[in-house]
C-alpha cells in the first residue's frame, strides 16, 4: 500500500536521527481511504510495549492544502491517564524532540491528562479527550 511506502520515506528523511533509528522499515499496517473524502489511506505503527494495549502510535497521512497540493501529515496519538488518547502532529523531528523533553512519562505509558504540551496548542490533535476507545 502506498501509505506504508510513504510513511516509511518520511521516517527516513525528516525524521532519520530520531524515528528513523527506531522504525524498522515495513514496520507500518496500511489502511485504505473510506467513503468519506477527509480520510485518506493511512499508515500506522504501535510504539508501547509488547503486553500493552495501551501504548504509543503513530498515524501518517496524507492531506491536501487549500491548493490541492499534497501534505504529509506524522500524528502521535498517546494515553492519557483517564483512559483516552491525545494526539500530537509532528511536523518535523525538532518539534517531535522539544515534546518528548516535555513530557515526565516514559514512551508507552499514560500522560497526566492535565499535561497541556506547549507543543500541542499548534497541533491538530484532538483536544477535546471525548473518546475511550483504543485509537485503530
Amino acid at each position: 500500500m502506498q501509505a506504508v511506502l510513504d510513511a516509511d520515506a518520511l521516517v527516513t528523511t525528516a525524521f532519520l536521527d530520531t524515528l528513523g533509528t527506531v522504525i524498522a522499515p515495513m514496520n507500518w499496517t496500511g489502511y485504505p481511504p473510506v467513503d468519506n473524502p477527509q480520510y485518506e489511506a493511512c499508515a500506522v505503527t504501535y510504539r508501547g510495549p509488547a503486553d500493552s494495549t495501551r501504548g504509543w502510535w503513530l498515524h501518517y497521512t496524507q492531506h491536501h492544502d487549500q491548493l490541492g497540493d499534497p501534505r504529509h501529515a506524522l500524528t502521535l496519538t498517546a494515553p492519557c491517564a483517564c483512559g483516552t488518547y491525545l494526539s500530537v502532529e509532528l511536523p518535523d523531528e525538532d518539534t517531535l524532540i522539544r515534546m518528548l523533553d516535555e513530557l515526565n512519562t516514559p514512551p508507552g505509558t499514560p500522560v497526566a491528562c492535565d499535561h497541556r504540551l506547549r507543543i500541542r496548542a499548534a497541533s491538530y490533535g484532538d483536544p477535546s479527550h471525548d473518546s475511550f476507545e483504543q485509537p485503530f
